[in-house]
């Protein structure tokens, strides 16, 4: 276990390799950062020496007896220092800029392409949800993570040539000056050090209160979770968790500051000794002879200048290490590594926009036609390319699926959610999953979908494991329903084809709107299909009730057309009429396609070819509905207890029954889900 520690501890990158990482990245995204910089160093160094001059020079034209000489100096000095003043300034809001673009646009560009990319084992998991709050954290703010990286090591590149300047001055004046500085500087830096470990050892006492109030607060604005939340008075709950993660927060911050606070304890002392031995040494020398007042205040400056840049040596040296430990935590999340191999052909040749997407026609979900591999706004030419037509979809075979002694634990669990799993579903046939909450319908539902791998075993399509395929080439195939899903913010259109308005079908977005028995609702919209979800992004979005946003998943399901069907519970937010009627289209969906259908009403599962009954991690009953009714076991049993209440023609009665054999949504397994956070 240490060797593992100290393994990881290994790969983080040096301070200097992550500043190498961001300027390298600012330079290629912006050339005229260069010499931006440049001119920032000379300006920033030089202001606090004609700072300095400034007053000399008055005391040597009061000295003098001329005022023309006075004014002619003080004109000078004045007028350089405010043209270096106004450079400097530009140069650094310039360069302000650029430090939050490539923060945006590179860092936090290639975190989300990496959270939308990643296989879903390295996201859904607790243990990799900390991973990724912390690495988002690393590139999501302006005084953290890359960003800091960026300024600070910029300013620490300034004060470390103020130093070397003016130190080589101050020390040819007495080294025992240098002496006391360096003295302070070493204590700083252990004293900061100090500090910046505790950061770095209790890091999660900091990331993890604000992932957890950042739930909370999507959660108290949340138009479903709102209703609850009123008629249940679940305000108080909100406020006492939002309150104790505050106190959490609070508890580390305290201490962390006060360990921050010692090394400005040790600065005054050593700062006392500074300015004694300074101005001792000074004035010795003006009552000798040695140097007038103007000489007098001038190394006076520098020695104040120089002290000042000795100090925040050690505290952006400190600085600079904190953020480069929290863009480390981004290149943690990074370097987490997929389990499934990408087969994809496109992504060598989209270029670094496009690394990662998948190829057009698996974007827009193949039934709407391919996609160019380059968008249109990353070509070179001025005149964006006509968009392709729709391509007609091709219908594909129906693989066989096989599982052959598949066992899969959660991370974070050491109880098994399934057990030496074994079945085979044969092409173009249904197949029914049923069982209790905590059977494993919903595990087997991720890895038949790649989501996740087996722990043990392995699954075979059509005798190639999902690797030989390529993961994106399979879940290609797969056209699938979850019950937990939520539509996104954008256009129905979109929600449905899974691309831009001018790569889809529209045609086949409508039929499948149809199909799914939406249409007629879309149709009485201003905007029809155009019309956006809630009014997030949109001021003249609807909001679509829990039966309308289950048929329009499913129509998405039907637009995608895949040669492998999977609904899990596609109708527990129906009543019984229209899940009727839904029972009938999937019928008509599950044609000349391998289908599986998760439902806790077993009536539905009637017109599967074989039902699996799902028990503690293991298949426990097999057979058609009649096989397994006539065997008298556990399927059995429910479905006599369901049946009674659908015989009643009831629907407060059809609630009570849904109760006894409720869906698993994502609450499946109390031992896996311990692992996952906010199922």
């Amino acid at each position: 276990m240490k060797a593992k520690e100290n393994s990881a501890k290994e790969k983080k990158n040096s301070i200097f390799k992550n500043v190498f990482i961001v300027y390298s990245a600012m330079f290629k995204r912006y050339p005229t950062a260069v010499p931006l910089v440049i001119v920032y160093l000379v300006g920033a160094v030089t202001l606090p020496f004609i700072n300095t001059l400034i007053p000399a020079l008055a005391i040597k034209g009061i000295t003098s007896g001329s005022a023309q000489t006075f004014m002619i100096n003080i004109g000078i000095a004045v007028s350089v220092f405010c043209v270096f003043t106004c450079i400097k300034v530009f140069c650094e809001k310039k360069m302000q800029l650029k430090h939050t673009y490539v923060r945006l646009g590179v860092f936090m560009v290639n975190f989300l392409k990496k959270a939308i990319n990643t296989d879903y084992l390295n996201i859904e998991p607790q243990p990799k949800q900390k991973i990724m709050g912390k690495g988002i954290q690393g590139v999501s703010g302006t005084y953290q993570g890359a960003e800091r990286v960026s300024t600070t090591a910029l300013y620490l590149l300034v004060v470390m040539l103020g130093v070397l300047s003016y130190g080589t001055v101050i020390f040819m004046l007495d080294w025992k000056i240098i002496a006391v500085m360096i003295g302070m500087f070493t204590f700083d830096i252990l004293l900061r050090n100090h500090a910046v470990k505790y950061g770095d050892n209790n890091r999660e006492l900091s990331t993890e209160p604000w992932r957890k109030m950042g739930y909370l607060e999507r959660n108290s604005m949340n138009i479903s979770a709102g209703k609850d939340t009123r008629i249940f008075n679940l305000k108080g709950l909100f406020s006492r968790h939002f309150d104790s993660h505050i106190k959490t927060y609070k508890k580390f911050r305290s201490k962390y500051q006060l360990l921050w606070y010692y090394p400005t304890l040790s600065d005054s002392a050593f700062n006392f000794a500074r300015d004694w031995l300074a101005y001792t040494l000074l004035i010795h020398k003006v009552l000798s002879g040695q140097i007038d007042a103007a000489e007098f205040t001038i190394y006076i400056g520098l020695v104040a200048s120089f002290s000042e840049w000795i100090y925040d040596v050690s505290w952006n040296f400190a600085e600079l290490r904190e953020a480069s430990h929290q863009f480390n935590d981004y290149h943690e999340f990074m370097n987490q590594k997929d389990v499934f191999e990408r087969h994809e052909e496109s992504a060598a040749s989209s270029g670094a926009a496009g690394a990662g997407e998948r190829s057009g026609a698996a974007a827009c979900g193949a039934a709407g036609g391919a996609r160019n591999g380059t968008r249109a706004s990353e070509s070179s030419s001025s005149v964006p390319p006509t968009p392709p037509k729709p391509a007609k979809r091709e219908s594909a075979k129906p693989p066989q699926i096989e599982f052959r002694h598949v066992s899969f634990t959660y991370e974070g669990s050491d109880k098994p959610v399934l057990k030496d799993v074994n079945f085979n579903f044969r092409a173009n046939e249904k197949i029914a999953l049923v069982g209790n909450n905590g059977a494993g319908k919903t595990t087997i539902v991720k890895l038949l979908c790649g989501l996740y791998p087996p722990t043990t075993g392995e699954i075979l399509i059509d005798g190639k494991s999902i690797n030989d395929i390529g993961v994106e080439k399979y879940q290609d195939m797969i056209s699938v329903l979850f019950q937990d899903t939520s539509p996104i913010a954008l256009s129905i259109a979109e929600n449905v084809a899974g691309c831009e308005l001018a790569d889809m079908d529209r045609e086949r977005v409508r039929s499948s709107l149809k199909e799914a028995g939406l249409l007629e609702k879309i149709d009485s919209l201003s905007n029809k299909e155009e019309t956006y979800i809630t009014q997030t992004l949109n001021e003249n979005g609807v909001v679509l009730s829990g039966g309308e946003t289950q048929k329009l998943l499913l129509a998405k399901a039907m637009y995608k057309d895949g040669p492998v069907l999977i609904l899990d519970e596609p109708t527990s937010a129906l009543d019984p009429i229209a899940e009727s009627r839904i029972y009938e289209e999937y019928n008509n969906m599950a044609a000349n396609k391998t289908a599986v259908f998760i439902s806790h009403r077993l009536a539905s599962t009637k017109f599967c070819d074989r039902i699996l009954f799902l028990d503690d991690g293991q298949i426990v009953e097999e057979g058609t509905h009649g096989e397994l009714m006539e065997k008298g076991g556990k399927y059995r049993e429910i479905f006599d207890i369901q049946s009674h209440y659908y015989k009643e023609s009831v629907p407060e009665d059809e609630e009570g029954a849904d109760a006894s054999f409720e869906a698993d949504t994502s609450s499946e397994a109390g031992a896996n889900e311990e692992a996952t956070d906010g199922r």
